[in-house]
C-alpha cells in the first residue's frame, strides 16, 4: 500500500515538473519573441531616412522657385531666379507660366526622392538582416501632399519580419510628415502672381501689414521684379521672379 502511495506520489510530482517546464518554456519564448519585436522598429528607421529626403527636396523647391532646377530665369547676383510671371513684351501683363504650382511642386518633390526613398527601404532591409532578421515585402506606394504647415507623407508598403527565434511581425503604413511653410509661402505666391498678371503690380507692404507672419522682399532688376518671401517664424524663404509691364529701354 505504501509503495502504491509512493508511486502515485511520483507521478504527481513529474507531472507537475512536466507542467512546469512547459509554462517556463513558453513564457521564455514569449520574452524573447516581445524582446525581439521591440528591437523591430523599420518605421523609425524609413521614418527618419524619408523625412531627411523631403526636408532636402522642400529647400530645393523653395530655392529655385517651385522646380528641382530652374527652367526659365533670370541671373541676379550670382543666384537664378526662376520666372512664375513671364512677359516677354514691353508694356503687356505677364502670364503665369506655373498655374498649378502646388500640384507642380508635390510632382517634382515626388521626381526628386522616389529613387532616394526606395533606398531607404534597401537600407533598411540591410540593418535588419544584419541583425539576423528575414524580410520580405511588396511594391511601394508613395506621394507627397503639400497642407498648412507641413507636407503629408503617404507611404505604404508591405513587409513581413522574421526573427531568428521564428516570430513575425508586418508592417505597412509608413506615412510620416515633414514640418514646413511651403504650402503657405506657395498661397502668398500666388496672390503675387494673380496681382502682377492683373495690374502690373503687388502692393507687398501692404500685404505685410494685413499678415505680419511674411516678410516680402522685392528688388526692380532688369526688367524684372526678384521676389523673396521669408516666413519670419522658421526663416524658411520661396525665391521666384516675375517680368510683367517691362519699360521698353531707351532708344
Amino acid at each position: 500500500m505504501k509503495n502504491k502511495n509512493a508511486q502515485v506520489t511520483i507521478f504527481i510530482i513529474i507531472a507537475i515538473l512536466i507542467v512546469v517546464t512547459v509554462i517556463t518554456t513558453i513564457y521564455f519564448m514569449k520574452k524573447t519573441d516581445t524582446v525581439e519585436s521591440a528591437s523591430i522598429n523599420p518605421k523609425a528607421l524609413v521614418d527618419k531616412c524619408v523625412q531627411g529626403l523631403v526636408e532636402d527636396s522642400i529647400k530645393k523647391m523653395l530655392l529655385n522657385g517651385g522646380e528641382a532646377a530652374p527652367s526659365q530665369y533670370i541671373n541676379y547676383q550670382g543666384e537664378e531666379y526662376n520666372y512664375l510671371c513671364y512677359q516677354a513684351d514691353y508694356y503687356l501683363n505677364c502670364y503665369n507660366i506655373h498655374p498649378m504650382l502646388e500640384r507642380q511642386i508635390e510632382g517634382e518633390i515626388y521626381e526628386d526622392t522616389k529613387v532616394g526613398v526606395q533606398n531607404c527601404f534597401n537600407s533598411m532591409r540591410q540593418e535588419l538582416e544584419n541583425q539576423g532578421f528575414t524580410l520580405s515585402g511588396g511594391e511601394t506606394t508613395y506621394s507627397v501632399n503639400l497642407l498648412p504647415g507641413y507636407a503629408a507623407i503617404n507611404l505604404q508598403k508591405r513587409i513581413s519580419i522574421t526573427s531568428p527565434s521564428g516570430g513575425s511581425q508586418n508592417f505597412n503604413d509608413f506615412n510620416t510628415r515633414v514640418m514646413s511653410p511651403i504650402y503657405d509661402l506657395i498661397l502668398v505666391a500666388r496672390e503675387i502672381i494673380n496681382a502682377e498678371s492683373q495690374f502690373c503690380n503687388f502692393e507687398y507692404n501692404g500685404y505685410m501689414l494685413l499678415y505680419p507672419q511674411y516678410d516680402i522682399r522685392r528688388i526692380d532688376y532688369s526688367d524684372s521684379k526678384i521676389y523673396r518671401l521669408i516666413d519670419r517664424k522658421s526663416k524658411e524663404e520661396l525665391k521666384f521672379a516675375v517680368r510683367s509691364c517691362a519699360f521698353a529701354p531707351g532708344i
